[in-house]
């Protein structure tokens, strides 16, 4: 209620959720710190998989650091070969910040909606891609 007595009623919030934000600005981060720190010196080179120290695999994530690091600096044939997956993910990750930048500068964006056998073949095609990118990485790591 206002001094005068009358209702005020709230506008309604935009349809843009603050997770939508922090998660494109830790996204963004991620991209600086992996494009500006060196990969090969402290404090990134102290980090150990330690799924691949105990069985001498390389873990679903090996290579996503460099990947990430070249997209930061725009070599994608790079950052594919460290890991096609993460590659993608960085990519994503920068379309999503655009894409909420936009939805905050006021741009009405379609969100695509799958509907449930369309969202069933997404799921399987995931995981399909999951277990061809840590073959490719597995593969490029025995080398």
């Amino acid at each position: 209620m206002n001094p005068e007595g009358e209702v005020v009623e709230a506008l309604p919030a935009r349809s843009l959720p603050g997770n939508a934000i922090v998660v494109s600005a830790l996204h963004l981060a991620a991209l600086a710190v992996a494009g500006l720190l060196p990969l090969d010196a402290p404090p990134l080179s102290l980090l150990a998989c330690p799924f691949r120290a105990a069985t001498g695999l390389p873990c679903l994530g090996c290579g996503c650091l460099r990947a990430f690091a070249a997209v930061a600096h725009l070599d994608l044939r790079a950052a594919f070969l460290a890991n096609p997956l993460g590659a993608l993910v960085a990519i994503g990750g920068v379309a999503f910040a655009c894409a909420t930048l936009l939805r905050v500068c006021g741009v009405d964006l379609a969100a695509p909606r799958l509907g449930p056998s369309r969202a069933r073949l997404a799921r399987i095609a995931i995981a399909i891609a999951i277990v061809a990118n840590w073959c490719f990485v597995a593969s490029r790591v025995a080398r």
